[in-house]
């Protein structure tokens, strides 16, 4: 490969396999970005000067093993990373998407030209797999890349199960060497793994958690069903429409015709339910093929928040959304979020309270503006450096909000804590973002708000070898509400809470609290209930 300026080029003909094979072998897999290039200009070669059909297949199945390694590899510059994407990871997503994209392209491309040739028409059942297989990788990348799919992309995956269904061969299993339930797959089983993946609320899930469903999709696909509907079929179920450019929605809302499926899970409820029978009884999730990297605990919680898409009827909300407009107001950050709730800048309390050189440097240079009792004279600086941003409300339930607003504005994680003044609310509340997504140059989020008007308090540890000048950091207090049977709780920041732990909070005077249990949490806070002593 050239890198002088020039734009790179193959050294080799696309049109001798032998001679991609070669280069495939000698890839640089050390070197992810020159090794993706090269991948990337190889298929390109591939798709104008193709080899014969049947090599042309062997070259894509020793490109895949590479492929997806580099893929892994590209995808930590962007997976698990704030929106709006930064240049980079923006870039390299679109290098990922297309590598998915041309190997679904090229598979297909094996069987338009390799209609005659005996060695491909026998695996036209594998060719199906991989091109419904490698449609539905470039869904689960919008996933994890926290994006919207771009138009065609559901219509793709459609096509290539559409067109193994035509030929009576979506049922046939074939060798899966990538697989990490099983080393074979049929492209039904392909393709449900993908609607189970869809089904999952995959933009509320943390990278690891989105991990494991796919892993799991992938094992309970088999005993799920894609099939026409019938007169028996229930409009609560979920179905999908081949002609449409989307994923699983309740039958109800599809207009029955030729192409609309039925997505058929009913199998599942008894598998899941004893799974999270065993787990109970503290079998570890590798026992049941949940994997070695997933606590026991974790899985049990995660399959059971899994268990109502995919075993049950396609219920409506607990608390359905309703329209909504306005403007609301938010913030990101423990500090400007205890600033606007609190309304002023946080003060240590006076027993504590140790004047630096910089406060000393700061009262003498502005003492003529200094309130009696006033900690530093940051009052319009912090204003000035905790503004707030604007958000357009696009609906709302009781219990949260859906918003938007422009790329421009603070990068926002998956799980972070939010303070939110809704466009006719009186106090600010504390929400977490349960999920978020970029849909074009617009971000998308919709947060939780946790229940109760907080209030801003301080906090620090205790023990024998805390001294009594320890310093308290920020936190919250959330009031008990009844109505919704949530009693007191603390907002601390990440990383504090250890069950029985007694900490030191203070209002309006200090108070020992012991720390019982962990209730949520998100990259930066945890919430948890207390017992004052």
């Amino acid at each position: 490969m050239k890198s002088n300026g020039t734009p790179p080029q193959l050294a080799i003909d696309t049109a001798d396999a032998s001679a991609c094979k070669a280069l495939i072998a000698s890839l640089p897999l050390t070197n992810a970005r020159e090794a993706h290039q090269t991948l990337v200009l190889l298929l390109t070669g591939l798709a104008h000067r193709p080899p014969p059909a049947a090599a042309y297949l062997e070259v894509l199945e020793a490109t895949r093993a590479p492929a997806a390694f580099l893929q892994d590899e590209l995808a930590q510059r962007y997976a698990a990373k704030p929106l709006p994407p930064l240049p980079a990871e923006g870039e390299a997503f679109r290098q990922l998407l297309a590598l998915w994209q041309a190997m679904a392209r090229a598979y297909a491309q094996v069987a338009q030209i390799g209609g005659a040739d005996p060695r491909v028409q026998e695996n036209l059942a594998l060719i199906c797999q991989r091109c419904v297989h490698y449609a539905g990788k470039a869904i689960i990348e919008f996933f994890r890349a926290r994006r919207e799919p771009t138009p065609g992309a559901w219509i793709d995956l459609h096509g290539y199960y559409a067109t193994a269904e035509e030929w009576q061969i979506d049922g046939t299993a074939v060798a899966e060497p990538l697989g990490e339930a099983s080393k074979s797959q049929s492209a039904v089983e392909a393709y449900a793994a993908i609607l189970l993946v869809d089904l999952a609320s995959p933009y509320s899930r943390s990278a690891q958690e989105l991990a494991w469903i796919c892993r799991w999709a992938q094992g309970f696909a088999p005993q799920t069903a894609v099939r026409p509907p019938d007169e028996s079929t229930g409009a609560n179920t979920f179905g999908i429409d081949l002609m449409r450019d989307a994923g699983a929605r309740p039958l109800g809302l599809l207009q029955r015709t030729e192409a609309v499926r039925y997505f058929d899970t009913r199998s599942l409820a008894p598998t899941i339910q004893q799974a999270l029978t065993r787990l109970k009884l503290g079998e570890p999730a590798a026992a049941l093929g949940l994997g070695s990297d997933c606590p026991s605990a974790l899985a049990g919680r995660l399959l059971l928040h899994l268990y109502k898409p995919w075993c049950l009827s396609a219920a409506p909300r607990r608390f359905p959304r309703r329209g909504a407009d306005g403007i609301a107001q938010a913030c990101l950050g423990f500090e400007p979020i205890h600033f606007h709730v609190s309304g002023s800048e946080f003060n240590q309390p006076d027993h504590v309270r140790i004047y630096s050189r910089d406060d000393m440097e700061r009262i003498w240079t502005f003492r003529d503006s200094l309130e009696p009792g006033q900690l530093s004279v940051r009052g319009a600086q912090v204003q000035l450096g905790y503004p707030l941003e604007r958000w357009t409300v696009a609906d709302q339930s009781v219990l949260g909000f859906r918003l938007c607003r422009g790329e421009a504005g603070a990068r926002i994680a998956h799980g972070q804590l939010l303070c939110l003044k809704p466009p006719d609310g009186e106090h600010f509340l504390l929400s977490q973002v349960s999920w978020n997504l970029m849909r074009k140059d617009e971000l998308h989020i919709g947060i939780h708000v946790l229940p109760g008007v907080p209030q801003g308090i301080a906090a620090r540890p205790t023990g024998a070898n805390v001294s009594s000048s320890e310093r308290y950091v920020r936190a919250f207090f959330l009031p008990a509400v009844p109505a919704l049977k949530e009693e007191p709780t603390l907002v601390l920041p990440r990383g504090w809470f250890q069950a029985e732990r007694v900490i030191e909070v203070f209002t309006d005077r200090p108070a020992k609290v012991r720390l019982n249990m962990l209730l949520n949490q998100g990259p930066d806070f945890e919430r948890l209930t207390f017992t004052r002593l």
